[in-house]
């Protein structure tokens, strides 16, 4: 089966509603291909492996969280740009690119379903950019840092750099994705007692430690693959169409 690309794209836009969201990226399609889509892969960012990939599987479509465009970025057509370019363009691969709002989506993004498979409950919008919540706070069973460190391992594949100075016993989490360590503090003040991100920075570790905070940062990549695959499982059973997740091995 197939279906045409603008109805594709006019879908994904009704779903994650990007027009909402005050992002850097350019949500949406980014490169046009051909007007069918029959196949998609998605990966966590348009790299030259991902692209390289999407041309071998064959696929009409690429989805990622990361794309090549960002708002009001100077942009010149060279070196691995212009590779990566060259074969979207002579394949006739779409590119289509969403951030902010697959990581706020609720049953497809990369935060509340990550919430809801790790087993916490009663959750609610967290972490405010620019007036929208992309992350969420839930509430668990009483946890030890240890224990959760293991949990969250287990769940992302990947290894957790930690700061370790909240109460003993675990009973409320913060999720947000990516680089959201920047709102650690945003999580002190909702009294959570754990924020789970993807990526730490120097003043983590000290706020963290005076605000009696538990810390976990599990890897930009790693903690953003969730919402990609969600999506793309469920673009592929809407349109009947193929969907190939593409991983990658960046450890950051």
């Amino acid at each position: 089966m197939h279906c045409l690309l603008k109805s594709f794209s006019h879908y994904i836009d009704q779903i994650l509603h990007p027009a909402t969201f005050t992002d850097v990226c350019i949500n949406g399609i980014q490169v046009e291909g051909r007007p069918k889509i029959a196949s998609i892969a998605t990966s966590v960012s348009a790299t030259l492996k991902s692209i390289r990939k999407a041309k071998q599987l064959k696929v009409d479509a690429l989805l990622v969280h990361h794309g090549l465009f960002l708002k009001g970025k100077d942009l010149v057509i060279q070196d691995s740009m212009r590779d990566k370019l060259k074969i979207l363009l002579e394949e006739g691969i779409t590119l289509l690119a969403y951030h902010l709002p697959l990581d706020a989506h609720p049953e497809l993004g990369n935060n509340w379903p990550a919430a809801k498979m790790l087993g916490f409950f009663d959750p609610e919008p967290f972490g405010a950019i620019m007036g929208k919540h992309i992350g969420v706070s839930a509430r668990c069973a009483p946890t030890t840092a240890s224990q959760m460190k293991r949990k969250l391992e287990r769940f992302y594949g990947h290894k957790a750099e930690s700061a370790c100075f909240g109460p003993k016993a675990i009973e409320r989490v913060a999720i947000v994705s990516g680089s959201g360590y920047k709102l650690l503090l945003d999580a002190v003040h909702e009294e959570v007692d754990c924020f789970i991100t993807g990526t730490a920075d120097e003043p983590v570790w000290h706020q963290a430690r005076e605000e009696n905070m538990h810390f976990f940062a599990l890897g930009h990549a790693a903690t953003e693959k969730l919402g990609v695959q969600l999506l793309g499982n469920h673009l592929a059973e809407q349109f009947g169409i193929q969907h190939t997740f593409i991983d990658d091995d960046n450890p950051f």
